[in-house]
């Protein structure tokens, strides 16, 4: 893959570990604050970004540029946060950095033994009900289960995984979401979605950064496949208080932008 060309440079930031063949990748230096939660969708020209499974390859046109991003900011978290969702409509995948892109593998290990983080990043499913595929691939290694009182009696005891209650009914609250992960260690926690999930931790005001892929493609709707965006059920604009966002840096390779944004609570 060629490196991704710069549009906007980041600000300045300061030095933080990273591996020479990202820093190419990448076309300049990337870093994340040392505690934020940020996260990174694709999307098409026209706004959609779910069209059934393995949305994000079939919107993206299987992009090794999406890929390695999308490999990057793996590689950065602590966690991953996802809705049972993403989780169903992604048979086969593990949500590592090797896993998307890994041409750069060894570049992600060196990257996350210089962050001091393990291999891999613990994988949190987000599901009121409990109804979770425990034998999904990317339940392979141990997990974090986040569920209601009900779904943890559904689930038992979820060999190998651990499960937590952060909620009564089938809808969880995204700040106690969140105060689950971090009391479980993770600062850098990426958010995959869905885009409800999404949704709730932006109502939430949850979310700092946001990574956006727009590929050149139109996909369109129909009145029987509505196509949903990467911000569902809910209603931001009602919102007292509502997200806004910086443009903080932009890249592109070959004709997909890469778009990272500062959300602010708050008119701009």
């Amino acid at each position: 893959m060629s490196p991704l060309q710069v549009l906007l440079p980041a600000p300045p930031q300061s030095d933080s570990p990273t591996a020479a063949e990202l820093v190419r990748l990448y076309g300049g230096p990337f870093s994340l604050p040392a505690s934020v939660l940020y996260a990174n969708f694709v999307a098409s020209l026209d706004g959609v970004a779910v069209v059934g499974q393995s949305s994000g390859s079939t919107l993206s046109g299987r992009s090794q540029a999406d890929r390695f991003v999308m490999g990057l900011l793996r590689a950065w978290a602590g966690a991953v946060v996802i809705g049972s969702g993403t989780l169903r409509a992604s048979p086969g995948h593990v949500w590592s950095a090797d896993h998307v892109f890994p041409a750069a593998a060894q570049a992600f290990r060196m990257l996350r033994q210089q962050l001091g983080l393990p291999q891999f990043p613990t994988l949190v499913v987000v599901s009121g009900s409990g109804k979770v595929d425990l034998d999904h691939p990317g339940l392979s290694r141990p997990a974090l289960i986040l569920t209601s009182k009900e779904g943890e009696r559904h689930l038992g005891t979820a060999t190998g995984h651990q499960v937590q209650a952060v909620g009564e009914g089938a809808t969880l609250d995204a700040n106690q979401i969140v105060a689950a992960v971090r009391r479980s260690g993770h600062k850098r926690i990426l958010t995959e979605g869905g885009p409800t999930l999404l949704g709730q931790l932006l109502q939430a005001h949850q979310v700092q950064q946001m990574f956006l892929t727009v590929s050149p493609l139109l996909a369109g709707r129909t009145a029987e496949d509505a196509r949903a965006g990467f911000v569902e059920g809910v209603d931001l604009l009602g919102e007292e208080q509502r997200e806004w966002l910086s443009l903080l840096s932009a890249h592109h390779h070959k004709s997909h932008l890469f778009l990272r944004y500062l959300v602010n609570s708050g008119r701009l």
